[in-house]
């Protein structure tokens, strides 16, 4: 099995580019399966769906292609299932993740993918650089939550989080910080003091229970009832 996640460029052009791979492959549409969020997140049961077609012989050709965009919208529990999917093939396949957020996707995804990431020729300054700033701040605050006494934690989540869109875009900055985090290596430091250093297992953690959050927030529950239950656990 092979898995790849797209990543990069449009919509559009990661999916024009998922297309060109499959001719290149020369995949049967026959044996390509497509997975997309209903209505903005993908759950366990279309993951679980895929591995009986995966374990028979394909109709048009010789491997099957599954196609999951929007994968960073997959919930904790679908992205273990596909886990699974990666570690136990149940047959011959392709496998392309379309995301614009790689950063919400597991460690222990990603690090079983190949990333293909299309050019960006937007004219943002040092975007490397930005984003290892933004998460430097970001694993401060993190450090702050997960320091301070119960009502503070309280008051800090109130004054940062005001609207859904303020929870998404605090809970989004945060998975891609933990990411960076746990991803880190000497050659590409987050530099933090050593006493804001968070350990993998709790940043792991973390990592979690942030996703299970922004799958509530993206839903009906109340943003900051979301927040508390990861901070406050």
């Amino acid at each position: 099995m092979h898995a790849y996640i797209i990543t990069g460029g449009t919509t559009k052009e990661r999916s024009e580019k998922i297309q060109s791979l499959l001719q290149e492959r020369a995949i049967s549409p026959h044996d390509i399966t497509t997975i997309l969020p209903d209505p903005s997140t993908i759950g366990i049961d279309p993951i679980r769906a895929v591995l009986p077609r995966l374990s028979v012989s394909p109709m048009g050709g010789t491997t099957h292609a599954v196609i999951i965009h929007l994968a960073h919208t997959m919930t904790p529990e679908a992205q273990n299932a596909f886990l699974k999917t990666l570690e136990e093939p149940p047959g011959e396949a392709i496998i392309y993740l379309e995301t614009d957020q790689p950063e919400a996707l597991l460690p222990t995804i990603l690090s079983r993918c190949q990333i293909i990431r299309l050019t960006d020729n937007s004219d943002r300054v040092s975007p490397c650089q930005k984003d290892l700033d933004a998460s430097a701040q970001c694993l401060k605050t993190i450090y702050q939550l997960l320091a301070a006494s119960v009502g503070e934690r309280l008051k800090i989540i109130d004054i940062s989080v005001k609207t859904r869109d303020d929870a998404l875009a605090f809970v989004n900055q945060c998975i891609q910080s933990l990411h960076h985090h746990l991803r880190m290596t000497g050659s590409r430091p987050v530099t933090l003091p050593p006493s804001l250093n968070l350990s993998q297992t709790i940043s792991a953690k973390l990592l979690r229970s942030l996703l299970t959050a922004r799958t509530q927030i993206q839903g009906n529950i109340t943003p900051k009832l979301a927040l508390d239950a990861v901070f406050l656990s």
